[in-house]
């Protein structure tokens, strides 16, 4: 915890040194900064990036919901993980449209497996990369390249259609650790019994296109004091590698804000769900987040930062899920530094999970105690605490620590972003 508090410090430090100008919210503005911070599911993250927005200029002046908006980021992490994602928005370039575009790659050398269907897998922490024993059980190496595209237009007042395109390739492997015993791990397990067919344990290519609907009624984009923002949209995905790992899902949000003190104290929840519709999915697809704008390179859940804090990263692997966020945004200070308009806020919040549809759940059980446990918990549940600090209202820097309450399932983690959960 220690370590994670210096890490904020020096974070907000080197936001300070290379901030924008508080006095100047016209045109183009830009936050560079080391990208230096702290995740329990992937370690210590160091790297750079940067956020461009594009506010207009004069009586043309959205100040401050964005025109346009580019943000980029390359970093490496102490846990084996390295990335560099890209992606843009934009809601003038044509005129009624706005258009949104990502691209990532990101290889993680060390990536957690714990099985599928969350509480369904057991977990023993011994196996947890331990040095004295040589094993990393929940440990593979995946690689992803993602390209993403998509477009929003008008229907009839706040309501917009939504359609796009992302591009997958997804590379599974044995992971390479010094003093560790790779060829002995649970994904190995799984791809030996069956569980995880032979074609999709090494990975696979897809193309999905996806269509849906918007209703955004929020007063401010990124840092809402009202309104609420809701979606949903199927997306239908094509096994490009192996011809039948074809499948229909679909994802709805709803985010609402409520003052309760205008701008000072806000009550938010938010609700989602990504479900399988037909068709099977691949097991290397199960753990991605769906996202109409991929805004950072890390899609993942369920379990880590941007889903249900407090659990293990993708500890919760099927074929449909469901979760809630609830927490109240506390603005508890605000101060001018350095030209900058700044704020520190907390935020409270409680989590909640549960599995909607489950992933060869027959199978899993049938292969006994290693691979399955006859638990049941219909709803998983975290709590935590989180501190943002906020700058010219679109740059924000979040630290937050959570515990879950069943310790199968979760740690007490502690994790940074550059935004918040939703």
């Amino acid at each position: 915890m220690k370590k994670a508090l210096i890490v904020f410090v020096l974070i907000c430090t080197s936001a300070l040194l290379y901030g924008q100008d508080g006095d100047v919210k016209e045109g183009w503005s830009f936050v560079p900064f080391p990208d230096i911070s702290y995740n329990s599911d992937i370690g210590l993250n160091m790297g750079g990036f940067c956020d461009f927005f594009y506010y207009g200029e004069g009586a043309d002046n959205t100040y401050p919901n964005f025109k346009h908006h580019i943000a980029t980021t390359a970093a490496w992490a102490t846990k084996g993980v390295w990335y560099v994602h890209t992606m843009a928005e934009s809601k003038t370039l044509v005129p009624g449209i706005r258009l949104t575009g990502s691209l990532t790659y990101r290889n993680a050398t060390m990536n957690t497996f714990y099985g599928f269907n969350g509480i369904a897998s057991p977990y023993d922490a011994t196996l947890d990369q331990n040095a004295k024993t040589r094993t990393a059980w929940y440990t593979t190496h995946r690689q992803l390249f993602r390209a993403v595209a998509g477009a929003q237009g008008p229907i009839y007042g706040r309501l917009n259609w939504t359609a796009g395109a992302v591009f997958r390739q997804i590379g599974i492997d044995d992971f390479s650790l010094k003093n560790y015993d790779s060829g002995n791990s649970l994904f190995q397990n799984y791809v030996a019994s069956g569980l995880i067919r032979a074609d999709e344990s090494v990975g696979g290519i897809s193309a999905e296109v996806r269509a849906g609907l918007i209703y955004d009624t929020r007063d401010i984009e990124w840092v809402p004091n009202k309104g609420f923002y809701a979606e949903a949209y199927v997306n239908a995905n094509k096994d490009l590698s192996h011809g039948h790992y074809d499948y229909l899902q679909l994802v709805a949000h709803w985010k609402q804000f409520i003052p309760i003190v205008y701008s000072r104290l806000t009550f938010a929840y938010h609700l989602g769900l990504q479900h399988c519709l037909a068709g099977e999915m691949p097991f290397y697809n199960l753990s991605e987040l769906s996202a109409l704008a991929y805004q950072y390179e890390e899609n993942e859940g369920m379990g880590g930062r941007f889903t249900i804090r407090g659990f293990r990263y993708k500890r919760f692997l099927a074929q449909g899920f469901a979760w809630a966020n609830f927490e109240l945004r506390a603005r508890v200070l605000d101060f001018g530094l350095l030209g900058n308009s700044c704020s520190l806020v907390v935020n409270p919040f409680f989590d909640m999970g549960t599995i909607t549809k489950t992933y060869r759940l027959d199978e899993q059980k049938a292969l006994g105690p290693v691979f399955y446990q006859e638990r049941s918990l219909p709803v998983a549940m975290s709590a935590g605490c989180g501190l943002k600090y906020q700058m010219n209202t679109n740059f924000i820097l979040s630290i937050e620590v959570a515990k879950g309450f069943d310790p199968q399932l979760s740690e007490l983690t502690v994790s940074m972003s550059s935004t918040y959960a939703f």
